[in-house]
């Protein structure tokens, strides 16, 4: 499961730099954990992210997300998470993130992230809901 993740990782890296030097950063606060995110533009049709959670232990994700509603003032995506839970079990998990990203200000480089992200544990048993607000500015 660890060149899984790892291979995971890698590809969602490779995606970020290809993103044209087009990156963003933030912060979500889930149910779960608070994530800081680093990723490539969120308004391009496919986006991918690396997030660290930084609760009492660390964890790792990367996400990887295609827009299917882009305005100018929201877009509606949907993809899918894989990651290591922060607890001391260092489980691995799959997510499918169901998200807003609210531009309510005229720049179109900050915004509030709405995510909601069924979790599917491979270590134990028991799924759960994962949801939570965020902030994320795109330097362009």
């Amino acid at each position: 499961m660890k060149k899984l993740f790892l291979l995971t990782f890698v590809f969602m890296a490779l995606l970020i730099f290809q993103a044209e030097a087009q990156i963003s950063a933030g912060i979500q606060r889930l149910t779960s954990d608070t994530f800081v995110t680093i990723g490539s533009d969120p308004d391009n049709k496919m986006f991918g992210e690396a997030r660290i959670a930084t609760g009492r232990y660390i964890g790792l994700e990367g996400t990887f997300g295609y827009n299917f509603i882009q305005r100018n003032e929201v877009n509606f995506y949907s993809g899918f998470h894989i990651g290591v839970d922060s607890d001391r079990d260092r489980d691995l998990y799959l997510g499918i993130p169901l998200g807003l990203f609210v531009k309510p200000f005229n720049t179109q480089n900050f915004g509030f992230t709405l995510e909601a992200s069924p979790i599917f544990p491979t270590g134990r048993p028991g799924n759960y809901l994962r949801a939570g607000i965020g902030l994320k500015y795109a330097f362009r």
